[in-house]
Order: structure tokens, then C-alpha cells, then sequence
């Protein structure tokens, strides 16, 4: 039996209140609480890596729309990779709420704390839905994750993190006008975000336009002060 009070410790970090709270103490128990007479998290860790899979490969379809499949393979498989969701499980302090075996002081390791984070987001899939593990996975993974990668350090990348980050969900680009002979077109393309047009920009390519633009629209966005943090964001 877990302690009420580590529940709620584990609640608080993930700033997720379960209905099931069941499902929440199987996915602190460790594989070597199995003879304890304990479900251990393995099944909610394997639930929790493809429920993980989808959504980053979903934020970075929708995203990234210039960007081909080896691109989004590579840059899916740095969000996921075990060191990435050891640092987030740190963050988040939930090697403390581990449950291990009685009688084993087992210290977590980067891969026992990636695997009890995704044996979280499979609770709360299974607690929530898909909304909810989203929710979860945008705050703490996919809008926190930075990479130094050049091709990922682009104006429209850096405001696709910054406008999630914010909760503005993704801009959009749409194009304005196209003018000039067929050898020397101009392009000026709009961003919005959050129903409003942040920025504008004129290009010999809609992609050059669309950069851009997302450089006017951070410019907008970091002139103005961020959202507060929700209470049950991490402390």
C-alpha cells in the first residue's frame, strides 16, 4: 500500500490530479516491488513510450512542415532518447516517490527514471485520455527539450517552442501576396498565432518570407511579459 501522502507529492510534481488513483501507484512501483504483491509499472512504461512516440511525432508533423522524414525521425528521436527523459524525470523529482523492493536501496538510474516518466504519461492516459496526456507531455518534454542542432535553431523552430511554451498552441503561416516577374518573385508571408497576426515577412521564397516573419513574431512575443506558471507547475 503506498502512502496517501506520496500520491499526492507525485500529483503535485506531475501537476496531474488522478481519478484513478490506482493507476498513479502502479506507475511509481518499480519492477522489484513484483514479489511484493505489487503491479509494477513495466506494463504503464510500455503503454507510456508509444502514447510519448505519437505525440512528439505529432507536435513535430505539425511543426516542422518543411521538414523530411529522416529529419523528423532524428530530431523525435532526441526528444525520447533515455537521457532526455532522465533530466525531465529530475527535474521533476520522481526518483524520490520511486517505489523499489524492501530490502533493495536501489538508486535510481537515468534509465529507471526515464522508464518511471513514461510509465506516468501512461497513466495519465489511461486516467485522461489523449488531451490530458498531451497537455502533460507539451509542458514538461516537448516544449522544454532544446537542441543544438542548426537545423532546429531556425526563427520559425524557435517560435513553434516559445508559442507552445506559452500555451498558444502552434502559428500558422499564410500567404499574403505574390508580386514580380516569374524570374524575381516576392513573397510576403503573415504568421499568426493565438488568432492574431504577430508578424510579417518579404522573401524571395515563401520559406525565406515565413522566417521572416517568425523572427518579427518572437520580437513581438518576448517584448511582452510570460504567462505566470500555473500552482501546479514543478517547483
Amino acid at each position: 500500500m503506498i502512502p496517501p501522502t506520496r500520491l499526492h507529492d507525485a500529483e503535485k510534481r506531475l501537476g496531474y490530479t488522478f481519478k484513478d488513483q490506482d493507476l498513479l501507484a502502479e506507475a511509481l512501483c518499480h519492477a522489484s516491488t513484483h514479489n511484493e504483491g505489487l503491479k509494477t509499472n513495466e506494463r504503464l512504461e510500455f503503454l507510456g513510450d508509444s502514447v510519448l512516440n505519437f505525440l512528439a511525432s505529432w507536435f513535430l508533423f505539425d511543426g516542422l512542415k518543411e521538414a523530411d522524414e529522416g529529419t523528423l525521425s532524428r530530431r523525435r528521436s532526441h526528444l525520447v532518447d533515455t537521457g532526455t527523459l532522465a533530466s525531465v524525470a529530475k527535474q521533476l523529482k520522481l526518483e524520490e516517490l520511486l517505489v523499489t523492493g524492501k530490502g533493495q536501496d536501489l538508486k535510481a538510474t537515468p534509465k529507471m527514471q526515464a522508464d518511471l516518466l513514461e510509465a506516468c504519461i501512461g497513466a495519465i492516459f489511461l486516467d485522461g485520455g489523449i488531451e490530458a496526456a498531451q497537455a502533460f507531455v507539451l509542458k514538461t518534454i516537448l516544449t522544454k527539450v532544446r537542441t543544438e542542432e542548426a537545423s532546429f535553431n531556425d526563427p520559425k523552430s524557435k517560435l513553434q517552442h516559445l508559442t507552445l511554451a506559452r500555451r498558444l498552441g502552434l502559428p500558422t503561416y499564410h500567404l499574403v501576396e505574390a508580386k514580380g516577374p516569374a524570374h524575381d518573385m516576392r513573397f510576403v508571408m503573415e504568421v499568426e498565432v493565438d488568432g492574431k497576426i504577430l508578424g510579417s515577412g518579404l522573401g524571395s521564397s515563401k520559406k525565406m518570407a515565413s522566417q521572416l516573419a517568425a523572427e518579427e513574431a518572437i520580437r513581438q512575443l518576448m517584448a511582452s511579459p510570460a504567462p505566470q506558471e500555473t500552482p501546479e507547475t514543478v517547483e
